[in-house]
């Protein structure tokens, strides 16, 4: 699986040359160094035709002798036509290239991000990574055995994950620190956690910021190869691509690696990829979704949530939480305390009729607290359970749930379902149903 790096013999082609054979020596795989005529170069006639493309194979052959001394794997020089993007992708998918290497200067902070750029194109809709080099050192430094400091922008899409093997497969061949960062939105961020509707746009809540380093960690407790696992929240104002340069300039990153979607035209402009492409003062890796399977850890039921309503079928989800929860897990039992509607209703259902009405939700929260801690089962002290109790507060039983469930990073949600139809279900709806149309998080529901 070679390397095709494209020359236009400018000086960034040079640069992205040098990275290239120093990728091709760290990976022992053979490099191809392509130039690309343009299509109206092909209304010459033929003698002119040859003459022009013998120049540029000699150039190319200089560009090549100049690279043998820091490579032992082969380079061969290919002269192509047509649309430079178009071409090196063409060529490097019949090659079956594991990588497509290319020079650029970037383009500089404006407002839009261009549409016009070759290596922005070349990376646009590509099924093989593309590495755009803006200085070529940090590679050769990588090369011969030195550190490499990269940035990966993380989530949950397909395109992460390969990032993620791709970077896997750098630190298999020398030691790379990798910075894992996720670049959120306040309220999105509150929404998912279920955290208070107070917050600025501008300032990091040092809260969700910590929930989402513990995520991340959780989602990728190691990777594969040498090198220090960073992982770091940042907060967005704007667009993410801005912050997550911000981000990786602060952390002293030499490669930013980005998975992408593949959008095309206008789209480009909402794309994190493109952004950073266009942006950045530091070379940038762009990888595809590579088809493999997701990273799924094995599975641990380290912490379970487990709720109940106190009615017999609500409070026959508990034992199932305590067998399903592996030897000193923890289960969190929980109960919801409608915010509307039913306060009324709560407040004497567990206080005297004598008590006074600002005091209630403390007394509340600490009378269900009691109820729930009951329902604990003997056998959980022979496991090394712990138990904690969640009094869950909301508007809606099912949102409460899932937030509390992404709060505590529950590994399961145990939930009972009355199993109603027809009018019942109409009127009274299913809070079961909902967390599993809703959750994240898997769901073990026990029937009627």
């Amino acid at each position: 699986m070679p390397i095709v790096c494209a020359i236009d013999f400018s000086t960034w082609s040079t640069s992205a040359a040098l990275a290239a054979a120093s990728l091709s020596a760290r990976t022992n795989e053979p490099l191809f160094l392509a130039h690309v005529l343009e299509p109206h170069v092909e209304r010459m006639d033929a003698a002119a035709f040859e003459r022009v493309q013998s120049m540029l194979r000699e150039r190319l052959n200089t560009e090549r002798d100049q690279l043998k001394g820091l490579t032992a794997a082969a380079i061969e020089t290919v002269v192509l036509t047509g649309e430079a993007a178009v071409a090196i992708r063409a060529f490097a998918v019949e090659k079956k290239a594991s990588a497509i290497v290319v020079g650029s200067a970037g383009h500089g902070a404006s407002a839009l991000v261009k549409l016009g750029g070759t290596s922005e194109r070349l990376a646009t809709g590509t099924d093989i990574p593309v590495l755009v080099v803006r200085e070529p050192d940090s590679m050769t430094a990588w090369a011969q055995g030195k550190g490499l400091r990269v940035i990966l922008g993380f989530d949950d899409s397909e395109a992460s994950m390969s990032a993620l093997r791709w970077v896997e497969a750098l630190r298999r061949l020398a030691p790379v620190d990798v910075v894992l960062a996720r670049v959120y939105y306040q309220d999105e961020a509150h929404r998912q956690y279920g955290l208070s509707k107070r917050f600025s746009y501008t300032d990091a809540d040092p809260r969700v910021e910590s929930l989402i380093e513990r995520d991340l960690k959780a989602q990728v407790p190691t990777l594969e190869g040498s090198g220090e696992v960073l992982y770091r929240a940042k907060l967005a104002v704007g667009r993410v691509a801005d912050h997550l340069l911000e981000l990786a300039e602060a952390e002293r990153c030499q490669v930013v690696v980005v998975g992408t979607h593949g959008r095309q035209g206008l789209a480009r402009m909402w794309s994190v990829s493109a952004a950073a492409l266009h942006l950045s003062r530091m070379s940038v890796a762009v990888v595809p979704p590579d088809g493999k399977p997701a990273r799924i850890a094995q599975p641990r039921l380290k912490r379970v949530l487990v709720t109940t309503d106190f009615s017999s079928l609500g409070n026959a989800a508990v034992p199932w939480a305590y067998v399903m929860a592996e030897a000193n897990a923890e289960v969190y039992l929980a109960h919801v305390t409608l915010t509307t509607g039913l306060a009324g209703e709560l407040v004497e259902q567990y206080l005297p009729s004598t008590d006074l009405i600002p005091h209630a939700p403390a007394r509340v929260e600490l009378e269900v607290a009691a109820r729930l801690r009951a329902l604990t089962p003997a056998h959980a002290a022979e496991k090394g359970i712990i138990t904690r109790t969640e009094v869950l507060r909301g508007p809606g039983a099912a949102k409460a749930i899932t937030d509390a469930a992404e709060r505590i990073a529950a590994d399961v949600i145990v939930i009972s379902s009355h199993g109603r139809t027809g009018l019942s279900r109409a009127v009274f709806g299913s809070v079961a149903e909902e967390v599993l149309k809703t959750s994240r998080k898997p769901v073990f529901v026990v029937r009627s």
